[in-house]
């Protein structure tokens, strides 16, 4: 009579000693993931609102200049473009921990660019008081050359060149404004771009720009112009 399979053979059929360990495995992989991609997606999206309150933030503080006793225009000096710049810090801390994963200062990896934009008339033609954009052009004041955007970059608006009419829906140019813009004022224009870089996954996930730009009216005054006097090259006028 033939002998059957000793019992420890038998019993592997049966056996669940390190199924768990087994399942845990498969799993782990799986559930890191998903937790560290969430955490990459919530870094995101508080990055986004970090950045449209900086531009927020930033456009307040310039369109409140106000004009000095008898006059109608204000003037922005170098040392409050600085102290404005500098209060994206304290908007967005991040920066600090961002600059330092890729070796700059926190400066260097956000872009903050400042515009003063002047409507002026062109024609009498325009009936339709949502849209001026055919009866007024838009030339930049004064614009900001010493933060980090170059003057061929993305947000920088440049001297010399109307800006022309766009979409409102449009997403930020450093040629064109919103077309409800344009009209018998004036307006500061800031213009922030920041980078995301995920830090998990960051060889194989891209990295996502965020630009957000504010178009305020001046509070106090008819025109935001800028002082000269001890410039340090942070800004020039056009």
């Amino acid at each position: 009579m033939r002998a059957g399979p000793p019992n420890r053979i038998r019993g592997f059929g049966t056996a669940e000693d390190g199924l768990a360990a087994v399942e845990m495995a498969l799993i782990l992989p799986v559930i890191l993931v998903i937790m560290l991609g969430g955490i990459q997606i919530v870094s995101y999206i508080n990055a986004v609102r970090k950045v449209e309150l900086v531009v927020r933030s930033i456009s307040q503080m310039i369109s409140q200049t106000q004009p000095p006793d008898g006059s109608t225009v204000a003037n922005v000096t170098a040392a409050a473009l600085h102290f404005s710049y500098d209060s994206s810090l304290v908007l967005f801390p991040y920066l600090m921990a961002e600059g330092q994963r890729q070796g700059q200062a926190w400066w260097q990896v956000i872009t903050i660019n400042y515009a003063s934009i002047k409507f002026t008339q062109t024609a009498t033609t325009c009936t339709d008081t949502s849209d001026l954009s055919a009866c007024y052009r838009a030339d930049v004041v004064w614009t900001s050359t010493g933060t980090t955007q170059p003057a061929t970059g993305a947000a920088y608006r440049p001297c010399g060149t109307p800006q022309i009419a766009a979409a409102n829906t449009d997403p930020p140019s450093r040629t064109a404004l919103p077309r409800s813009l344009f009209g018998p004022a004036a307006a500061v224009v800031i213009d922030v771009a920041f980078t995301f870089t995920p830090t998990f996954g960051a060889r194989y996930l891209p990295s996502l720009r965020i630009a957000r730009s504010a178009y305020v009216q001046p509070r106090y005054a008819t025109l935001v112009d800028y002082d000269t006097t001890n410039n340090d090259g942070i800004a020039s006028k056009c």
